[in-house]
């Protein structure tokens, strides 16, 4: 997926901390339209703060952040009118009916997609007769969604978004998040822990771990340059040209930037996928 110059959510050395503890760490990369990013890291990584951070929900201490080139503390108007939001847990609007709290929301956005409104409340069976305090917990992130989503926004932002929807309702969202980023030029940030959703859907992976950012890269991309290099002895101090060592552990090697370098010492070279790279890296 290309992307285009401007970037649309950008992080410039930004650090943020909560009393003596460490969120973000000197943490840089830069979204455009077209990408799906997908945050990838456990609990306390600073996945949460950093989406907060992008939405001027917290201040960094230092560097910065741009939210569609502004600053996301003083976002005017039009700026919040391009950004969805769904965070973990949702929402208000008990008391109404899904309906009533659709044409609610409807009002505050001018370029609401109706027909893609409709689309996915059939596709998420909800009624809109069907109170809003009535619904079950995922169908009231379902709702959510909809509510973030149909009025395409340049900027979605989604913190573990579909880890309330069943795995049938969960692919087929993230297929369509997918195809929405492409058909509308929205840039997506998405934070989750199901590491298979993210190799379906995402076009850029970020690997977070106590606040650092420990890669960020195109999915593709990791999937032909990150291996795991297990020695029969210890590892060599010269490592061939192109290598960063993710992480060293007794005779093996962690390292991105394979591209069939060949080894001094005997080797054996494995490619990993997502899920096994997040072990590795956490083990």
């Amino acid at each position: 997926m290309q992307a285009t110059a401007t970037p649309i959510l950008k992080f410039d050395q930004v650090c943020k901390s909560f009393e003596s503890k460490r969120a973000l760490s000197q943490l840089s990369f830069q979204i455009s339209a077209g990408m799906v990013v997908g945050l990838l890291g456990q609990n306390g990584a600073g996945k949460s703060t950093l989406i907060r951070s992008a939405l001027g929900i917290v201040a960094v201490d230092s560097g910065q952040v741009q939210t569609l080139g502004e600053n996301p503390l003083q976002l005017t108007s039009d700026a919040k009118q391009q950004i969805g939001y769904v965070a973990q847990q949702s929402f208000g609007y008990e008391g109404f009916t899904v309906e009533r709290a659709l044409d609610l929301h409807r009002s505050f956005y001018p370029d609401w997609d109706i027909a893609l409104e409709q689309d996915w409340l059939q596709r998420f069976e909800l009624d809109g007769q069907q109170q809003v305090q009535r619904l079950s917990i995922g169908q009231r992130q379902s709702l959510a969604l909809i509510m973030a989503m149909a009025y395409r926004p340049k900027l979605l932002v989604l913190d573990e978004p579909v880890a309330s929807l069943d795995p049938i309702a969960r692919r087929q969202f993230m297929a369509d998040l997918f195809d929405l980023a492409l058909d509308s030029g929205s840039a997506v940030l998405f934070s989750s822990h199901i590491t298979s959703d993210l190799e379906r859907v995402a076009s850029h992976v970020a690997l977070m771990r106590h606040g650092d950012l420990l890669l960020f890269k195109e999915i593709d991309a990791l999937r032909e340059e990150v291996r795991l290099i297990k020695f029969e002895q210890s590892p060599p101090h010269d490592l061939p040209a192109g290598l960063t060592i993710l992480k060293r552990k007794d005779c093996q090697l962690l390292v991105d930037g394979y591209q069939g370098q060949a080894f001094t010492t005997p080797c054996q070279v494995e490619s990993l996928n997502l899920e096994q790279l997040f072990l590795e890296l956490h083990q």
